[in-house]
């Protein structure tokens, strides 16, 4: 059983979102945990990678993209599966449910309030639900 979080951001706008993913970034690196972030496509690899350097003036969080040569760098970005340990979590920002996802130590699901985001982030509460997973919803102001 699974420990999934759905954090259900009120701001329909793309760069809210991702501003909101940086945070959960941020917070689980400071943590200790490596972190895995699944993206939808490629031009949300680039912005999120692109903001991850520009959202605080006061943090650094080394990442890398995983089409790209990494070597140990704590969080990956991408949006294919992706071996997971017991020390990585799962920051998920695409609609569709990692097959994995019982791999990581724990599984963050983001979803905007865009009716299409809605719609897949019901369905895929549904099935972790499904799968007995333990579940907790956070609606979320993000600007």
């Amino acid at each position: 059983m699974s420990k999934v979080d759905f954090h259900i951001i009120d701001n329909d706008e793309k760069s809210a979102f991702f501003r909101y993913a940086c945070r959960l970034v941020r917070k689980a690196y400071n943590k200790g945990y490596r972190v895995y972030v699944r993206t939808e496509n490629e031009q949300d690899i680039k912005q999120l990678d692109t903001l991850l350097w520009t959202f605080s003036d006061l943090d650094f969080i080394p990442h890398a993209m995983l089409d790209r040569e990494s070597g140990q760098e704590p969080v990956i970005i991408g949006m294919i599966e992706h071996q997971a340990d017991s020390s990585t979590v799962l920051i998920n920002l695409s609609t569709t449910m990692v097959k994995n996802y019982s791999s990581y130590s724990r599984v963050f699901e983001v979803v905007s309030n865009d009716p299409v985001s809605v719609a897949a982030g019901r369905e895929r509460y549904r099935n972790y639900r499904q799968m007995n997973d333990e579940l907790s919803n956070h609606h979320v102001a993000a600007n």
